[in-house]
């Protein structure tokens, strides 16, 4: 089927981006008869690949992906699709520098497909299997060629690697127990091994487990990354040194609650037993930024009574720990502290919340603000700065602040709230300013944008970001009045 495309570029002078660059967009027309989803995948320097989804069975039309490729002036390089046969449904995605890769299977079968595609060239190719040993799969990686899936079989967790040579498949080993859950699956393309992180917890111990599997699957090591306090690691990113050493950094909490206390890191060597560095709140020179003064001065006086009594204060954070960005200096790490909000309560505050409450299903989250740290190349801990994020609330928990690069110094913190974005410049532990405020879009385009659905707004490569969406055309005579997908390239402006 032949699509309508609309590509437009645009130069103007932004009136609402204070001394904005010129922007470039594009549009993609929808037809009315056909269901059709967008999705944006940034490839950095590279370019993007946008991904739109049909759906019309009456037109003979079944889950059709159409792939468009676009280099960083958003000229288009190449078009691609394919089309799901039933009963096969797209359940998740995954891409390497190379790569996009499609997890396909068959609802009422062990039959998957994996639809491959080539970056560079919009080539495709389909991998078809059969992978009889889980039930819900929630996590799939791509190392060299072979798939790794991670979910559940029978209710208990399980991890499978599925060949794309001989279409074998094999269950992990030392994983398949009640009483573990898997949180992550991380591969390590440069050792050819996949880490696999999970939470065991039993008879009130929450231990957090690194499984280390060869490509073959043979277990390698298994490691534990507690010690003997009181303190439960909570969740495990993780790094990839130089040196062949693996860094771990993540949130903490006390007695197997839900509640971060702080950051802890720790390296994976060949040590039995390797330190665990914590890094309580407390510790962190502007966490509490995002408070008001006089708040900030409570909450210190406070610390500073505790410490006096020989004890820590607790908080009552929930953390969202976003993958660590790597730069030339070492890596940044960003974090949103949250808390869910239900129908049954219009006040609802993180001191409300209970850990069995947190089991429960929630309406949306709110964040109240979000916390950006800077590691060396050592992997230690040097710097640390934070941005309020003022009434931002989401239905999925998911990464809400976009972390840019403006300068070689210069570091941009921004998230969109309805129409608008707001924004934050630091220099490392130095705020630059106050948190400004803009339009997203200009006036023009702001107009006609589908309100349902506010624009999307993503770090894209150095100051660049895209921003994408729906916008109404207005009916010409005759006629009804037409929607369009656009993507726009924006640049933000460095102080």
């Amino acid at each position: 089927m032949k699509r309508l495309l609309l590509v437009i570029f645009c130069l103007y002078a932004s009136s609402v981006w204070a001394q904005m660059l010129p922007s470039k967009r594009l549009e993609i027309l929808r037809d009315d008869k056909i269901t059709d989803d967008f999705e944006v995948l940034p490839l950095g320097s590279q370019g993007v690949l946008v991904t739109k989804i049909l759906d019309n069975p009456s037109r003979g039309i079944n889950h059709t992906y159409q792939f468009s490729r676009y280099d960083s002036t958003l000229a288009l390089r190449w078009e691609s699709e394919f089309k799901l046969k039933p009963p096969y449904k797209a359940l998740l995605s995954y891409h390497t520098p190379e790569h996009l890769f499609w997890l396909c299977g068959d609802p009422d079968s062990d039959k998957i497909q994996i639809w491959k595609t080539s970056l560079d060239t919009g080539e495709m190719e389909v991998i078809e299997g059969e992978v009889p040993a889980i039930d819900i799969v929630s996590k799939f990686k791509i190392l060299g060629n072979k798939a790794f899936l991670g979910g559940t079989y029978n209710d208990r967790p399980v991890v499978v690697s599925f060949s794309f040579f001989d279409k074998t498949s094999q269950a992990l080993p030392e994983l398949f127990d009640f009483h573990l859950t898997i949180n992550d699956l991380d591969v390590d393309e440069k050792g050819n091994k996949i880490h696999v992180f999970s939470k065991y917890n039993r008879r009130g111990k929450c231990l957090l487990q690194m499984y280390t599997y060869a490509y073959d699957g043979h277990l390698l090591s298994k490691t534990t990354l507690n010690d003997e306090s009181d303190r439960s690691l909570i969740t495990a990113k993780i790094v990839h040194l130089e040196n062949g050493e693996s860094l771990l950094v993540g949130n903490y909490s006390l007695n197997c609650s839900d509640y971060s206390q702080g950051l802890y890191l720790t390296k994976v060597t060949d040590q039995p037993q390797n330190k665990i560095q914590y890094v309580p709140f407390s510790d962190l020179q502007n966490f509490f930024n995002y408070l008001k003064p006089s708040r900030q001065e409570r909450m210190r006086n406070k610390i500073a009574a505790q410490k006096k009594l020989g004890k820590d204060l607790k908080f009552h954070y929930l953390l969202h720990i976003q993958d660590l960005i790597p730069t030339e200096e070492g890596y940044l790490m960003v974090a949103e502290a949250y808390f869910p909000q239900t129908k049954t309560s219009s006040s609802f505050t993180p001191t409300a919340v209970t850990n069995r409450r947190l089991q429960n299903s929630y309406e949306s989250f709110r964040y109240t603000h979000a916390l950006v740290c800077g590691l060396n190349r050592s992997g230690e801990l040097v710097w640390d700065n934070s941005m309020e994020l003022k009434d931002l609330t989401s239905d999925l928990l998911s990464p809400q602040v976009q972390l840019s690069t403006l300068s070689s110094n210069t570091l941009c913190l921004s998230y969109t709230y309805e129409s608008k974005v707001r924004a934050l410049q630091i220099q490392k532990d130095k705020t630059l300013g106050k948190i400004e405020e803009y339009e997203l879009l200009p006036a023009e385009l702001n107009k006609s944008i589908d309100r349902d659905t506010y624009p999307s707004l993503i770090s894209w490569y150095g100051p660049y970001y895209l921003s994408w969406g729906f916008r109404k055309y207005p009916p010409a005579a005759n006629q009804s009045s037409k929607e369009a997908f656009f993507l726009y390239k924006l640049e933000h402006p460095v102080h």
